[in-house]
């Protein structure tokens, strides 16, 4: 059941990437952003209000799924809109196979234990390091567009935010009882659609009622539903079932989808140094995902 969830969940993250730029490529990135996470709180409000969940959480607690919310939902999100329109879904996908990396480095410094350094994961930092260096390096060129390489940074920051997101949900959520799991995730949607609303205002016009053609809407509710409020509870089954570092596994396969879906959206074919960036992040992967026994 767990490797079935997993599956989900890399289907899931892993069309994102092409509803994303369905999505930027029409409307302004936070107000983009801003209806994707609107459609996951309505998905969550139809949710929990047919399961009669309560979904209170005491002011004292809020933090919790703020916090959450901020590493998980607002940032990330907003950074994949504002980088997304600068590079193609396969990029997105490649630097969101770098989460379990980025989330092995937060686990070894937060969690202690089965997610401490040893050689072996230290070489394993240092060759996913290099992987997006060999992914960025095009962009670095003098005469590249730098929008490139700033939409490279826009995916490698939302990378770290989904790791130490991954990390603290586990901390703060998973591993406590005070807020009810619903109402943390309730909470988390409703805090980073607020922020949003009122980010989109100040920074951007509001988008015509023409941009939204059935293509924007469906991409829209895809990775407003499919690649993020349903991904999330699948997220938060597994982090149950396998723990932070092991569920952020996953995203392994993120690229692999993300590279079939521009394939078959754009026709695009992934560049060589694509393909051997992210072959120097599977190795990566694979030296710092084995066990080790907590002391």
């Amino acid at each position: 059941m767990s490797y079935l969830l997993a599956l989900c969940l890399a289907l899931c993250w892993g069309t994102a990437f092409l509803a994303t730029k369905n999505i930027v490529d029409v409307l302004p990135p936070y107000w983009g952003t801003f209806f994707r996470v609107l459609a996951g709180l309505i998905f969550f409000i139809v949710l929990y209000g047919v399961q009669r969940k309560n979904l209170r959480c005491p002011v004292k607690e809020l933090w919790r799924p703020w916090t959450i919310g901020l590493l998980l939902i607002l940032f990330p999100f907003a950074a994949i809109s504002w980088g997304q329109r600068f590079v193609a879904p396969t990029i997105g996908g490649i630097f969101n196979g770098t989460v379990p990396l980025w989330s092995f480095i937060a686990g070894a410094v937060l969690l202690k234990g089965v997610d401490r350094f040893t050689w072996r994961r230290a070489a394993g930092v240092l060759i996913g390091l290099a992987g997006l260096l060999v992914i960025m390096w095009p962009s670095l060129q003098l005469g590249s567009d730098p929008r490139v390489f700033y939409g490279c940074i826009a995916f490698l920051l939302m990378a770290w935010s989904y790791s130490l997101g991954n990390v603290l949900t586990k901390k703060i959520m998973v591993d406590n009882n005070s807020v009810a799991p619903e109402a943390n995730t309730f909470h988390q949607y409703l805090f980073s659609a607020i922020v949003l609303l009122l980010i989109s205002f100040a920074a951007e016009p509001i988008p015509p009622a023409s941009a939204f053609s059935t293509k924007v809407i469906l991409s829209i509710a895809s990775a407003g539903v499919f690649s993020s409020a349903v991904a999330f509870l699948l997220m938060v089954a597994l982090i149950r079932r396998w723990g932070a570092t092991r569920m952020a596994s996953v995203t392994y396969f993120t690229p692999v989808v993300a590279m079939a879906s521009d394939m078959i959206a754009f026709g695009r074919m992934p560049a060589a140094y694509e393909l051997l960036g992210l072959a120097f992040i599977f190795v990566s992967l694979f030296l710092i995902q084995k066990p080790v026994k907590a002391k």
